[in-house]
């Protein structure tokens, strides 16, 4: 402060309370009424201004959309690998071929030596599809086998196999040739095989 301020007089009180009661009045509701009205109308926009309004409007959600984009794209992503989609391998792929010799009367009997051991210690699911005229020895669940004679064009069969089962085995009785496909899935690998026959008649 300089030595000036000291040489202003004081405000009277009664000056300073009308000041104090004038600040405290708030206007009467007819005099705000006749103020608005007196006030220019507000300009219509454009179409094109309340599509932008809208876009502005619009905006918001756009933006929450993308932002969630990403942790939208985790949990994909997690679910994925918990179904196991994420540890899949590429499919190991075999072809063998191998001649089968029928007997006089009856049936030839060959085992498939599946790949099994690219599970490690995991139980496969084995889809076998075997042709027509094709029998199949598949495990009764009890320890036994059971026989299965394909007489359609296709035949399929779902298993499941752990390592160190018996091979499955085939038999034809009828010269010919014979495709069998043999696909084994575990969380370890994937694995198709093909087994073409060839059955001769000495």
């Amino acid at each position: 402060m300089s030595g000036q301020d000291h040489d202003v007089p004081p405000i009277p009180q009664d000056l300073a309370a009308s000041v104090r009661a004038l600040r405290a009045m708030s206007p009467s509701e007819a005099l705000v009424e006749r103020a608005l009205s007196k006030l220019p109308e507000r300009p219509e926009r454009p179409a094109v201004e309340g599509g932008k309004r809208s876009q502005r409007a619009r905006s918001p959600w756009r933006w929450r959309a993308i932002l969630a984009a990403p942790a939208l794209a985790a949990l994909a992503l997690a679910v994925f690998l918990a179904g196991g989609g994420g540890a899949r391998s590429p499919a190991i792929e075999r072809s063998e071929e191998r001649a089968v010799a029928l007997p006089g009367d009856g049936h030839a009997w060959t085992h498939l030596d599946l790949w099994t051991h690219r599970h490690a210690d995991e139980p496969a699911v084995v889809h076998l599809e075997v042709p027509e005229h094709v029998r199949v020895r598949l495990p009764d669940g009890e320890g036994g086998a059971l026989e299965e004679h394909c007489q359609r064009e296709r035949c399929s069969h779902r298993l499941t196999r752990y390592r160190g089962e018996a091979p499955l085995s085939v038999a034809v009785a009828q010269p010919g040739r014979y495709e069998i496909h043999v696909r084994h899935e575990s969380n370890e690998a994937r694995v198709r095989e093909r087994f073409v026959l060839t059955a001769e008649r000495d």
